[in-house]
């Protein structure tokens, strides 16, 4: 299953209400859990806010839960493709 890991940073709507932005998040993760993603967050310190790590099971199941996440209001974010190191092996040949 495609992992993705989502860098986001939190808006001003999100900072001005944190408790309206967890609800919007976890309706979102509900809704898209049931669909077979499977995600984990972390709240960091530094340059992003949030690292989001999602298994989705299709590239466009991945995409529309970004669109989705952004249309939220909560966050802003860049999204990068990880592959584990038995996906760069098959990748290389090796």
């Amino acid at each position: 299953m495609p992992t993705y890991v989502m860098l986001g940073r939190l808006t001003a709507l999100a900072k001005g209400n944190m408790t309206e932005a967890r609800k919007r998040r976890d309706k979102l993760w509900d809704d898209f859990r049931k669909l077979g993603l499977k995600i984990s967050s972390y709240m960091t310190m530094g340059q992003y806010d949030v690292v989001t790590i999602i298994d989705a099971p299709t590239e466009q199941l991945a995409m529309r839960f970004l669109i989705a996440a952004g249309a939220t209001g909560n966050i802003d974010s860049t999204t990068l493709r990880a592959f584990t190191d038995q996906e760069v092996e098959k990748l290389s040949g090796g």
